[in-house]
This record gives structure tokens, C-alpha cells and sequence, in this order.
């Protein structure tokens, strides 16, 4: 790597140690596959090699983002949203500060006697990432999940006791910056993190059935209750908008390819709206087939034509979608079966979308009609299994 010297090194292309101090011109940083901006006042500005390996690292939009309260600093270097951490009255550390509350990066800089601002670091931020007593303090980001149970799997109908081993089967969510892992997954709403691992371990474990998972990274959509979980899925349902999550995920998608990874990913639930609206933006804002990754689609709250056909025009391999016909979610909000029978169908199994997991037609991975007649039989809903049944009849009377 070339850096440009600002301060004394036995050689401007080999730093003296990860905290020695260079800068950057706009050719260089374009040369690394770092964007700054034609107005980033790049006299003013100095890092650490090791902030400049870290910026390297990130994705297209979380440099965006961490770039941008560069800039803020470099012209407001003792704002008040610049939290002093330590008795050095020249250190601070700033939090990036988004449209949206859900990030999690620290910028370590010192401001230098001559006016000079110093990066020495940029690192997760402890207090932001990770599982939180209030759910809704969750971030959006990268997590590595590793399997930690025994090897359950949904195979078939469960007992009770058999799916609450399914919620110890995965854990240990690492922050990552990038995907290190063949497998990925986008969870739906209502999903804290705790609940987003062991459920999406669960949904890759049936989508990639002859893989052997040992871990996969989860792109964390967090919840913020259910009403505006629900906002974010109809603001990201319309083609002019794009949210910061979509946003993110696409710049995630360009870092695999861009860097030949294969990488076989799972949306659930919201998790497809915000997998179809991510392929949109990079549609129009970026370039490049995305023909090393796939996606498997699990009770989607998109519609699924209208995803695997802008999968399809950026080369991304889909596979069969796995929809309960009594789940409203991709009946209704999906907008993939609105016929009368499945409206009646997701009404009278409306109540059932928030029931333990099971009972639900929604939230552990579909595996057949019959499998899920089994399986409330089960779990003792016997009610639900006979209109369930009923179901079944008649779809073995019906012409084929």
C-alpha cells in the first residue's frame, strides 16, 4: 500500500507501527477502494495506519457514513456530541451519528496543537453492538453466529421440548465488518438479536439442507416494536424509497462480489422486502453481476416473482420459496396469493402468526402442508390441524 508522508517513517510505504501517522490525497484513496468525498479537506486530516485499515475494510456504505463524521470532526473537533474519553484534553472519541439511531463505529482522534486532526482508530463502539435489555437499542449490523448447540435441526415436526433445543442451537454473535462466511442470513420483525440467531440458523439449516453450517453471518434487522416494523417494511415496499437498511445490505452484496465470495443467503419475513429493495438500489447505483451469491426465500413479505426477477437480472440464483399457504404474510403482504381462499386462509390463522413458534404458520421454516398438520397435532392445537386437514382434502380432491 502507498500512503502519502505526513510525519517522520523509514519508508512512506511501510509504517513504522500501526499508529503512525500519514495522510491521504484523493487518487490514493481511490487506489484502496476508500471514496472520500470531492469536498473531504484532505490537509486537514491525518490517520493512524491501522483507522486506515479499518476504513479499507468496510463496505461502500459504512464508510459513506464513518467519512462523513470525519468530515463533522474535522470542523467541529470539539462539538458536543464528541465525548472526551480520557484525561488527555486533546483525545476524543465520537459515536457515528446517522439519519436513522442504529450505529455502531467510534472514532478515535486527537486534535493536534497545529489544528490537525489525527484518526488514530475506528472500532466498533461496545456500548452499541450486541444482544440489549431494551430490544429496540439493537443495531443494525454484522454479526458472525456460531452453532454452539448439538447439531438440532427442523427436519420434520418437533415436540415442544425438540424446538426449544433449536433456540440453544446457535449464539455468540461476533461483530463483523464484512462476511466471512458461505452463509448468510437477513431476519424478519420482531426478531431481537437473541431470537434472530437461533431462528436463522434454523432457516439456513432447511434452505441449504446438504451443507454442513457450522456458522454463518447475520445482517441484523433489528426490531423497534411492531408498529414501526411494520413502517419500515411499506416504506421499503415503495420503489422510491430505500431505506438505510436496504442501503447497507446492498453495499454488503457489492463487498462479496467485489472480493469473488460465494455466499448462500436466507430472508425471512421482512428480511425479503429488505433483500428485494437492496437489489433494486444496487441495481441503479452500483455495477457488476451478482452471480456468486444465491438466495433462499422463507415466508416473504415480498412479492416472490418480483424478487427472483430482479435476482435474475443480477445473476443471483434464487431457490423455490418456502411459503405456508395459511401464512398472511406472503399471502397478504406479499401480495403472492390473493385469491378469496387464501385471504379466508390467513384470516382465520391471523392470531396464529404471533403464537409459539410451531403453532405458527410463519415462523419456523415451512416444510410442507402435511408436515405442518403434524406438527400442530403435536403441539396439541388441534383446532388449527382440523382446518388444516380440511385443507389438505380438498387440495387432494382438486384437478391436478
Amino acid at each position: 500500500m502507498t500512503w502519502t508522508k505526513r510525519c517522520a517513517l523509514p519508508s512512506a510505504k511501510q509504517p513504522q507501527s500501526p499508529h503512525s501517522l500519514m495522510g491521504l490525497d484523493q487518487q490514493m484513496a481511490l487506489e484502496h477502494g476508500i471514496k472520500l468525498p470531492n469536498d473531504f479537506n484532505t490537509q486537514k486530516v491525518e490517520f493512524s495506519y491501522q483507522a486506515l485499515v479499518m476504513l479499507k475494510s468496510l463496505n461502500d456504505y459504512d464508510q459513506r457514513q464513518v467519512i462523513k463524521e470525519i468530515q463533522f470532526i474535522s470542523l467541529h473537533p470539539s462539538a458536543a456530541s464528541s465525548i472526551k474519553q480520557s484525561r488527555n484534553p486533546f483525545r476524543h472519541m465520537r459515536r457515528t451519528d446517522i439519519p436513522f439511531r442504529n450505529y455502531h463505529y467510534f472514532i478515535d482522534y486527537k486534535l493536534a496543537s497545529s489544528g490537525q486532526i489525527q484518526i488514530s482508530d475506528i472500532l466498533f463502539d461496545q456500548q452499541l453492538y450486541g444482544e440489549k435489555d431494551r430490544h429496540t437499542d439493537e443495531r443494525t449490523m454484522l454479526y458472525q453466529v456460531q452453532r454452539i448447540g448439538s447439531g438440532a435441526k427442523y427436519d420434520g415436526a418437533k415436540s415442544e421440548e425438540e424446538i426449544t433445543k433449536l433456540t440453544a442451537e446457535w449464539g455468540g454473535a461476533a461483530p463483523k465488518t464484512q462476511v466471512q462466511t458461505p452463509h448468510a442470513a437477513v431476519n424478519g420483525m420482531l426478531n431481537e438479536l437473541t431470537k434472530a440467531q437461533w431462528l436463522m440458523g434454523t432457516h439456513l439449516d432447511t434452505a441449504y439442507q446438504s451443507d454442513t453450517i457450522k456458522a454463518y453471518t447475520l445482517f441484523h434487522n433489528p426490531s423497534d416494536k411492531a408498529v414501526r416494523d411494520l413502517i419500515e417494511c411499506a416504506f421499503d415496499k415503495k420503489h422510491s424509497n430505500t431505506s438505510h437498511n436496504a442501503k447497507h445490505l446492498a453495499a454488503v452484496l457489492k463487498q462479496n462480489q467485489q472480493q469473488g465470495k460465494k455466499v448462500k443467503w436466507v430472508a425471512h419475513s421482512q428480511g425479503a422486502i429488505i433483500f428485494l429493495s437492496a437489489l433494486q438500489y444496487y441495481r441503479i447505483n452500483y455495477q457488476g453481476a451478482l452471480t456468486g451469491q444465491e438466495l433462499a426465500i422463507h415466508g416473504s413479505g415480498a412479492n416472490v416473482a418480483t424478487l427472483a426477477h430482479t435476482a435474475k437480472q443480477l445473476g443471483l440464483k434464487t431457490h423455490q420459496a418456502r411459503n405456508n399457504p395459511f401464512d398472511a404474510v406472503p399471502n397478504i403482504a406479499g401480495r403472492n396469493d390473493l385469491s378469496k381462499s387464501s385471504f379466508a386462509r390467513s384470516i382465520k390463522f391471523a392470531s396464529a402468526l404471533l403464537a409459539k413458534p410451531g403453532v405458527s404458520p410463519h415462523t419456523l421454516p415451512y416444510l410442507g402442508i402435511k408436515t405442518y398438520h403434524q406438527q400442530l397435532l403435536m403441539l396439541g392445537d388441534h383446532k388449527r390441524a382440523a382446518q388444516v386437514k380440511k385443507y389438505i382434502n380438498q387440495t387432494d380432491r382438486s384437478p391436478s
